[in-house]
């Protein structure tokens, strides 16, 4: 998918100062030989490749339904991410009744607690980090996660690129709420004007940072989501490269 000339344009026109970014399924996606082998220490044998294969029909699934929960610290996102596992060991071939799939899932998302499996550095797209400070932005992470987001960009070799990471647990605002947005605007002291927020999910990633002002792109690689009015890429190479022209 590849937005048109015009969409793409209300992104650097004017041009903007800083790029924020979301992280899950945005910048990195399931590491399916670590998922794999948190469930086969919980007993349930699943092959990586399958669960990485999961992720796309788990994400055309659960595609922005009202009633989602985008906090994914609390109790509510805990249960919702238990559920998101398990479904995913299931699509992907994982032998078990529903009980021994549930019991693999949490323990999974326990382990996600600890070391964050939202690792597997989306293809091109540390290019695409390169390509867009080699042509002058500034970059922030916002994301919606559990406080691991810092310690897990580091661990894969990306946290240089970015001046502040915005991690919904550890400030205590989830998108699409305004504070999380006005937190990065104040880290990297920039008006909304001078921002485009990048991220797959319409209400946090666009509707949220629009409500301030601030420009915002879909990364859609599915086309689960032809009805947003925003610029819409198939990942955030080609986000990149409309903006870095």
């Amino acid at each position: 998918m590849v937005a048109s000339y015009h969409e793409a344009r209300t992104l650097s026109d004017p041009r903007p100062r800083a790029v924020l970014v979301d992280v899950g399924f945005t910048l990195t996606f399931w590491d399916g030989a670590r998922i794999a082998e948190h469930a086969a220490a919980a007993g349930v044998t699943v092959e990586p490749e399958a669960i990485e294969r999961a992720e796309t029909l788990i994400r055309t699934e659960t595609r922005e339904l009202e009633g989602v929960p985008l906090r994914t610290h609390d109790d509510g996102g805990r249960r919702y991410l238990d559920g998101v596992f398990a479904r995913a060991l299931r699509l992907a071939g994982a032998a078990g009744d529903d009980a021994t799939l549930a019991r693999a899932a949490a323990h999974v998302h326990a382990q996600h607690l600890r070391s964050n499996v939202w690792r597997r550095v989306g293809a091109g797209n540390r290019d695409a980090l390169e390509r867009l400070r080699a042509a002058g932005y500034r970059l922030a992470i916002v994301s919606n996660s559990e406080g691991t987001i810092d310690a897990m960009l580091t661990e894969v070799g990306l946290r240089g690129y970015f001046e502040t990471v915005v991690d919904s647990a550890v400030v205590g605002s989830v998108k699409p709420d305004a504070r999380i947005f006005r937190i990065a605007l104040e880290r990297l002291d920039l008006p909304p004007t001078d921002v485009v927020m990048v991220g797959d999910l319409p209400t946090a990633d666009v509707f949220g940072p629009r409500a301030l002002g601030i420009r915002a792109a879909l990364v859609d690689p599915h086309d689960l989501h032809p009805w947003i009015p925003a610029p819409r890429f198939k990942d955030l190479g080609a986000f990149a490269a409309a903006l870095a022209k």
